[in-house]
Formats: structure tokens, C-alpha cells, sequence
């Protein structure tokens, strides 16, 4: 029984992938699964329903750093996020990892548009993801390591470069982008430290400055002490 319809459910994927929903008919999805058309609605009442289920089934195979983020949260933040966006590639390049293709999510994002319940499951997949990357940013902020920025903003920034990646890779076969570990290197250098050159300020070269100027008091002050206390030893052996 469980097994009949782990079958039809693993065909389903491959049809929606293959077909797209309107034309991944119950019939096409029934001989995959070498089931009859009966069988298949008796287990599942409905196409519709078969959908929901196969995405259910697999939300939490979809939710990519929710089992990912486990980087060591106290090394450097850059040395992290390499890590963790090596991981994401290596995860989203692997096609047979839990049967979910790159057509089948183009698939589920043009359903997500039309039917709500579809939409509200891809929301909680995709919110759990963008939350628990914008708690390590909240975190990095409270140690110190980077600038007070908005967290949810750098989460979703930093998904979307490889959610957008992997779907022109999806469309586009010999699409440029690879996810190469020097590439994933590049867009970490891009997203840490911008993209404009750093300038001093006035207020930097102001306080440069100063801190010259103490240094140059300092020294001059030490240079005195160091005479007095010569003359000091002087005194004491006349």
C-alpha cells in the first residue's frame, strides 16, 4: 500500500517535470507509476491533490539551509559564508537529490501564482530558509563582525543570488554561471565587501590626524621624561 503510493508520487515528479501540470494528466502520471488510473484516484481523489501531497512530502528536502547552516558561527564571517554558499551549490546542482528537478520547482512557482494553498507551502519553505539566514546575520551584528544592516534584506539578497542562478541554469543548459567554488568565492568577495572602492573620508583623514599628532605628543613627552630622569641620576651621584 505504501509503496503503491510512494510510486505514483515519484512518477508525479517526473511528469510535472517533464509536462508541466496542464499537461501531466492523471493517465501519463497512472503508467509511470505502472498503477491504474483507479488506483491513482483512489489514493489521491484528484491531480490537484496528488501535487499538494508530492510537495508536502518534500518541503523540508526543499529547505535547503535549514539543514545547511550549521557553520561554525564564531571563525570569520567570510570563511562562513563561503562555506555555507559551497554547500548551497553543491546542493542545488545535485538533480537526483530527493527526486526534485529544476522543472518541477519552475513548475510549482507557476501553480504557486494561481492556486493560494500551493503558494502558501512554497512561502513557508522559502520563509524558513530566508529566517534562519537573516538570525545568523542578527547574530554576526550583535558580535560585532559586520555593520548594523537590515538582516532579513542581506538574507534575501544572499538566497536570491542562487535561486536565480540555479533557474537559468534550469532554462539556459550552457548558461555562463557555473557553481564553481571560485564563483561562489567571487560573489562572497562582492556580497561582504561591496562593490565601491573605499575612500577615506574627511572625518577618517580628521581623526588620522589626531591620532598622528598624539603620537608625535607621546614621544616628545617620553623624550623630556627620559632627560629628567637623567639629570635625576646625575644630581644623585654629585
Amino acid at each position: 500500500m505504501r509503496n503503491t503510493e510512494q510510486k505514483i508520487l515519484d512518477a508525479a515528479v517526473k511528469v510535472f517535470s517533464s509536462e508541466g501540470y496542464a499537461g501531466a494528466t492523471t493517465r501519463k502520471i497512472a503508467q509511470e507509476a505502472n498503477v491504474t488510473e483507479v488506483t491513482l484516484f483512489r489514493k489521491f481523489q484528484s491531480k490537484e491533490n496528488l501535487l499538494k501531497e508530492v510537495l508536502i512530502k518534500n518541503r523540508h528536502a526543499i529547505s535547503t539551509l535549514n539543514h545547511l547552516l550549521n557553520v561554525n558561527k564564531n571563525v570569520d564571517i567570510e570563511r562562513d559564508l563561503c562555506i555555507l554558499g559551497k554547500e548551497i551549490a553543491k546542493d542545488m546542482q545535485d538533480e537526483k537529490k530527493d527526486s526534485i528537478s529544476y522543472m518541477f520547482m519552475f513548475m510549482l512557482f507557476e501553480e504557486g501564482r494561481r492556486r493560494p494553498e500551493l503558494a502558501e507551502i512554497l512561502e513557508s519553505v522559502f520563509k524558513t530558509n530566508i529566517d534562519r539566514l537573516s538570525e545568523y546575520f542578527e547574530l554576526q551584528m550583535k558580535n560585532g563582525k559586520i555593520r548594523n544592516i537590515n538582516a532579513r534584506s542581506a538574507a534575501l539578497t544572499f538566497v536570491s543570488y542562487f535561486s536565480c542562478s540555479a533557474f537559468l541554469r534550469g532554462i539556459f543548459v550552457d548558461y555562463a554561471l557555473s557553481y564553481s567554488d571560485k564563483e561562489v568565492e567571487n560573489f562572497i568577495d562582492i556580497f561582504t565587501k561591496g562593490i565601491l572602492k573605499v575612500e577615506k573620508t574627511e572625518k577618517v583623514l580628521e581623526k588620522e590626524e589626531k591620532l598622528q599628532k598624539l603620537k608625535e605628543d607621546i614621544a616628545r613627552k617620553h623624550e623630556a621624561l627620559n632627560s629628567l630622569e637623567e639629570q635625576v641620576r646625575k644630581l644623585e651621584k654629585e
